[in-house]
């Protein structure tokens, strides 16, 4: 239901692999959770036979999940139903200070507004941070364009906030990119593919994603795929802290690795339009893959 592969009964039995009674059970318990809306009586389409299977649709009235995204200009908190459907947002552009207590409880309050506005109930929270969170610590290592310290307890700080303002659920950290690649992958460009690569360029610097078989490929520590500040050319200049997030996005090219004259210049498919490039990975597994091409 949360990824729209199930409109009706019939398609959710052949989904989970059960019976149409193990189906309508589970459909049936949805509804009372307030999670779905059940059509028993649908209008049959013209020209069908038979009696058509009950629709299945997200209640659009049900619970939500507290989503919240810090960067290096402020913050953004936003109410997202099942089925990824943004309920109400909130931006706080705002500076960040050196405090992530501080800068998570403005979040988490935010967020907490946005419940007593909405009357919604709320499930859980998540955060996406913009730096590698490593696992299971849940510390953040290099919040390069923050002025947080290095090895936060970011996943800590963000879940007792959330605790304190009374919002239940379970409360989640993770790094931006990841969580966008699992976004882009359920529900965005990478939807129906096994394999998704995930560059992002959108605030400052580099970040990279992927999700293999359908799951995130995060590492033994979390850390996979931390593109961040690579070494180009080792005999150039070092660049300075202020200077990472330029280098990152725009190397120097050591004299080897230079174009040879009359060959064309090498471009980034993503290069066109700063931001979010999702690609579905081309697959090598054999037959009956997808590739999602």
């Amino acid at each position: 239901m949360h990824t729209g592969r199930a409109p009706t009964r019939a398609v959710l039995t052949a989904e989970l692999g059960v019976t149409r009674a193990t189906a309508g059970a589970v459909a049936a318990e949805l509804e009372a959770l307030g999670l779905i809306r059940v059509d028993s009586n649908p209008g049959a389409a013209a020209g069908s036979q038979g009696r058509p299977s009950h629709r299945l649709a997200v209640d659009e009235k049900g619970p939500v999940a507290l989503a919240a995204q810090v960067h290096a200009d402020g913050f953004r908190a936003a109410l997202v139903g099942l089925g990824g459907t943004i309920v109400a947002t909130a931006p706080g552009c705002v500076t960040v200070s050196a405090d992530p207590a501080q800068v998570l409880g403005a979040v988490v309050d935010a967020g907490a507004a946005l419940l007593a506005e909405s009357g919604r109930r709320c499930v859980g929270a998540g955060l996406a941070a913009p730096s590698a969170v490593a696992e299971p610590e849940g510390t953040a290592l290099n919040p390069l364009h923050l002025a947080w310290p290095a090895g936060a307890p970011v996943r800590e700080i963000f879940a007792e906030r959330v605790r304190a303002a009374g919002i239940e659920g379970p409360a989640f950290t993770g790094n931006d990119v990841n969580l966008a690649a699992l976004a882009e992958h359920r529900h965005g460009a990478g939807r129906g593919a096994r394999d998704l690569l995930c560059v992002a360029t959108g605030h400052r610097g580099v970040g990279g994603a992927l999700v293999l078989d359908g799951r995130l490929h995060t590492g033994s520590s979390g850390l996979a795929l931390e593109v961040g500040h690579l070494t180009v050319n080792p005999e150039g200049r070092p660049a300075t802290a202020a200077a990472a997030a330029a280098s990152t996005s725009r190397p120097t090219r050591s004299p080897s690795s230079r174009p040879r004259a009359g060959s064309p210049a090498p471009r980034s498919p993503c290069s066109s339009s700063p931001g979010t490039c999702c690609a579905p990975a081309p697959t090598t597994r054999a037959s009956g893959s997808r590739s999602g091409s």
